[in-house]
């Protein structure tokens, strides 16, 4: 019969360096964690809100995800004419955020593809 064999002992040194492998990588970990919802830089844009516009377009919109089929009434489009800059974008937005805001408020929203 084979004999086993037989791990010798680890030493204090290998301990402390595998403690602190593993310190760093859970430190790495909630680092990447906590900077994940950050915005990176030059995504968003700030601008001022020149103009608001409705244009009515009755529908239903119906989406299907993992919770099942979802229908909502869409009353029309909801668009901020926003300045950056000498630059005007025009950012498609929802209902309330629409209501919310008025001419010359200060408006944040993602930068748009070129």
């Amino acid at each position: 019969m084979k004999q086993p064999y037989v791990v010798p002992s680890t030493a204090r040194r290998d301990l402390l360096i595998g403690l602190s492998v593993g310190v760093a990588l859970v430190a790495l970990l909630v680092f990447a964690l906590m900077n994940l919802g950050n915005s990176v830089a030059g995504t968003t844009l700030q601008g001022t809100i020149v103009a608001k516009h409705f244009t009515p377009q009755k529908e239903e919109q119906v989406t299907f995800g993992s919770r099942g089929v979802h229908a909502r009434q869409i009353d029309g489009e909801y668009v901020l004419e926003c300045d950056v800059k000498g630059r005007l974008y025009l950012v498609t937005v929802e209902k309330e955020l629409y209501e919310a805001r008025k001419i010359g408020d200060t408006f944040y929203f993602a930068r748009p593809q070129e």
